[in-house]
């Protein structure tokens, strides 16, 4: 903005238009900011401020970003060989760094500014912190213009809603949900736009959040497009005065693509553990048959071996009697990794007689450990993919348990109790501490087992809890759907 020209320009009275604007600017959960081209901050909201720890936003003008926002001053320059490419950048994935010197996980949606010449002269934008999903006001800029550029030029759909009614939606809104004016949207119920499935949650959290703030604040939903099909869209909103009366404000962005290539991973994984799961079984059948019975024929040569040597050759006698016991041991490897492998207990006898000879395995292997087995309910066979999984847990667990608990007592259960199948280990061992990310439990060896256990138990509709405190010991949980 040229700062000088916009002194000497009277202010006019802010239209209904520019309220609006106004209005989402002072409550949309973002960091609204201007800079020049060199970087340095020219002006930026409340939100912005508070976020970056500053006390007044006297303080953060004249900042140079590069070196006083960005954690890694790299970033400010992938920054700008993006927007100066394409005119913007959505979602620009970055850190910054507050005051106190903590970090910030964000992402920015910029444009660029220019002048009535057409020429470039600064950037403007909107930052989200992510590290927490909190949002924060934005706040109260100097001219309509700027409002107008920032809402109706902002990839992420914005929306107020008053009495259940939009009374704002910006162009992206109209876009994402297939509709040509925003007219088409005005002036109808929010309800209208979401999926049946979804809709008696959202219309209630919505008409609710206009009394008051009701949490959550973020969270996905199902909408309905104009054409009649459905997208994924994820939803922040909070409570806010519009025109003197209590309303929602809020944004979506469509998040249809990142669903689907999640499921597209969830069903790689899966599928990934049924090919591991034939290829153990394939393995464990051909280490039986190829290398069982030609450990067996060679036990058979050796026998006859013995047995046709002179009583007065009692050196290679003892010779044979050597080789007839590597050949067992050897036989019982093999036998001992089939079944690591592949049960054939879980295939012919169930889960239930398999869980109790691995116990007892495991109990002659490493004898301090004391292993307490129920099973209750079981009356009949589960289905294989469940035995299979509900296995695997178990063989995973205790694996975990002997090279890295310290435990000395484990207890171990297994529950039907219609409609699920409740899987529990819980050991007194060392325990350690949980991440607040599910799938990245801390600790250098602990991360690709619980992961596999999670997708093998997702594979079945079903869910695991782990509960661990250092120095307590852990649970594992696992629940799984009996169709």
């Amino acid at each position: 903005m040229d700062t000088k020209r916009g002194t000497n320009k009277k202010k006019r009275p802010l239209t209904g238009s520019a309220q609006r604007f106004r209005h989402i600017f002072e409550h949309s959960p973002a960091m609204v900011y201007l800079s020049d081209t060199a970087g340095f901050i020219l002006d930026m909201n409340e939100a912005g401020v508070t976020m970056l720890g500053y006390g007044a936003p006297e303080e953060v003008l004249g900042l140079e970003a590069a070196h006083h926002l960005y954690a890694d001053p790299d970033d400010r320059l992938r920054f700008l060989e993006t927007i100066e490419q394409t005119g913007s950048v959505q979602d620009f994935e970055t850190r910054f760094r507050r005051r106190d010197g903590t970090i910030l996980d964000v992402r920015i949606t910029a444009t660029t500014r220019r002048n009535r010449k057409g020429r470039v002269e600064g950037y403007e934008g909107f930052v989200l912190d992510v590290t927490d999903r909190k949002r924060a006001e934005q706040a109260l800029q100097d001219s309509e213009e700027k409002y107008r550029t920032v809402v109706e030029n902002s990839l992420s759909a914005i929306f107020i809603h008053q009495q259940g009614v939009f009374r704002f939606v910006n162009n992206r809104f109209a876009e994402m949900l297939g509709y040509d004016s925003t007219k088409e949207v005005i002036g109808r119920h929010f309800w209208e736009f979401v999926h049946p499935d979804d809709r008696p949650l959202v219309k209630e959290r919505g008409l609710n959040r206009e009394k008051s703030q009701v949490f959550p604040l973020q969270y996905t939903l199902r909408a309905i497009k104009k054409d009649g099909s459905t997208i994924w869209v994820d939803l922040r909103a909070t409570h806010a005065a519009y025109l003197g009366q209590s309303a929602v404000v809020g944004n979506c962005i469509d998040i249809t693509q990142s669903k689907a290539s999640e499921e597209e991973i969830h069903h790689l994984s899966r599928r990934l553990i049924e090919v591991s799961e034939e290829e153990k079984k394939g393995l464990a059948a051909d280490l039986h048959d190829e290398f069982g019975q030609a450990l067996t024929s060679l036990h058979f040569d050796l026998e006859a071996l013995q047995s046709s040597i002179s009583d007065g050759l009692t050196e290679q006698k003892q010779r044979c009697s050597g080789l007839l016991q590597r050949v067992e041991m050897l036989a019982d490897t093999v036998r001992k990794t089939t079944s690591y492998l592949r049960p054939d207990l879980l295939d012919h006898l169930g889960l239930v007689p398999t869980l109790e000879w691995f116990i007892h395995e495991f109990n002659v292997r490493w004898p301090d450990i004391r292993l307490e087995f129920q099973a209750l309910g079981l009356k009949k066979r589960l289905n294989q993919q469940i035995e299979i999984v509900l296995y695997r847990i178990f063989q995973e667990c205790l694996t975990n348990i002997s090279k890295h608990a310290k435990a000395t007592q484990v207890e171990i259960m297994l529950t039907y109790s219609h409609p699920r199948v409740i899987f529990t280990i819980r050991d007194n061992g060392v325990g350690y501490e949980i991440s607040p990310h599910p799938s990245s439990p801390v600790g250098p060896t602990r991360g690709i087992g619980l992961l596999s256990m999670r997708e093998r138990v997702a594979s079945c509709g079903g869910t695991i809890d782990i509960a661990s405190i250092p120095g307590k010991g852990t649970t594992i949980r696992a629940g799984i759907p009996v169709l």
